[in-house]
This record gives structure tokens, C-alpha cells and sequence, in this order.
């Protein structure tokens, strides 16, 4: 058997500028960035947290060298390794383009570009304290509007924060909250 397969690493981009704005102002005691892809987001915000966290399911080698260093970084699907309610923040710019199956985890959302970003909610609410905040990057690109409904059948709060148009498509940062 020969060495796994090597997939390319998620270049930042603006979509990464839009969320590091986003959380400029998040701190507290401890951060997850699911599929933390380059790296840039995560060593952004890892000052401001006690304990930060990235997950992804390529590259995790590559990051023990890379900008990441200040966090602590698991090769682990999604937040599947972590206790329930661990996190005072979770983050993510999860895959959102619409596709009929997943043949490139970096880009490939599934179904309406919503079925890989609602499963990695339903891991960041899982993995996020009662009073903690989730945070996510998606594109117009995609239905956002089931994504949206997806959320308001939990009962969540949901508060766009940051967008940004492109000349191909908008993208919005959401901030979640469950209900008080």
C-alpha cells in the first residue's frame, strides 16, 4: 500500500479575508475552525483564544509547519473527535458549491450546495457551548435560503455580519446562535 493520496490545500482568498473580518472581534476561551484548509484563519485568531483547535481530513502535516504553529491542529472529520460543548467559538468556510456527489471536498457542497455546510453545522452546534457562537462563511452560489430555513427549524438566531459581492457571486458571514 502506498502513501495516501495527496489533495490540493484550499488557497486563501477572499472569501478568507471576509471571514478573518468577521472574527476579528471574537476572543474568549477556546476556538474550532472546521476544515481549516491553509491554515490563514486559524493562526489569525489563535492570540485571542486560550485553546485553538483546526480540524481537517487532508494536509494536517503540511500545517505542523506552517503558520499554524501558535494551534493546536487534528486530523479528524469535522468536530466528530471533540466532547459535546467544548467550544466558546466554532468557525467554518465549509465546501458550498450545489453538486450531485462529492468528487472534490474542498469545493463540492452536495445537494443545493447546502448538504456539506448544514452537516458541518450540526458538528459545530454539537461541539459549541449552550451560549457559544458559530460562525459561517457561504455563497449565493448555493441555496442559502434552505440553509437558512434548515436554521430556523432548530431555532437558532442567525445574523448575517459581513458580506462581500463578487463579479460571480455574493458571499455573507452568518453568525449563529441558539436561542436565549
Amino acid at each position: 500500500m502506498g502513501p495516501p493520496e495527496r489533495r490540493p490545500r484550499y488557497l486563501p482568498a477572499e472569501y478568507t479575508d471576509l471571514l478573518r473580518e468577521a472574527l476579528a472581534s471574537c476572543e474568549g476561551d477556546s476556538c474550532l475552525e472546521i476544515g481549516f484548509g491553509s491554515g490563514a484563519l486559524l493562526a489569525g485568531v489563535a492570540g485571542r483564544f486560550r485553546l485553538a483547535v483546526g480540524t481537517d481530513v487532508v494536509g494536517v502535516e503540511d500545517a505542523k509547519t506552517s503558520r499554524v504553529a501558535s494551534a493546536d491542529i487534528v486530523l479528524a472529520d469535522r468536530a466528530k473527535c471533540f466532547r459535546d460543548g467544548a467550544f466558546d467559538l466554532v468557525f467554518f468556510n465549509p465546501p458550498y458549491l450545489p453538486s450531485d456527489r462529492i468528487e472534490d471536498a474542498t469545493v463540492d457542497g452536495g445537494r443545493g450546495g447546502t448538504q456539506v455546510p448544514v452537516s458541518f453545522l450540526q458538528e459545530a452546534l454539537r461541539a459549541s457551548k449552550q451560549n457559544g457562537t458559530v460562525m459561517v462563511l457561504l455563497s449565493d452560489a448555493g441555496d442559502v435560503g434552505s440553509f437558512l430555513e434548515y436554521c430556523r427549524s432548530l431555532s437558532l438566531y442567525v445574523e448575517p455580519v459581513a458580506e462581500k459581492r463578487l463579479f460571480y457571486e455574493k458571499l455573507v458571514v452568518f453568525k449563529i446562535r441558539r436561542e436565549p
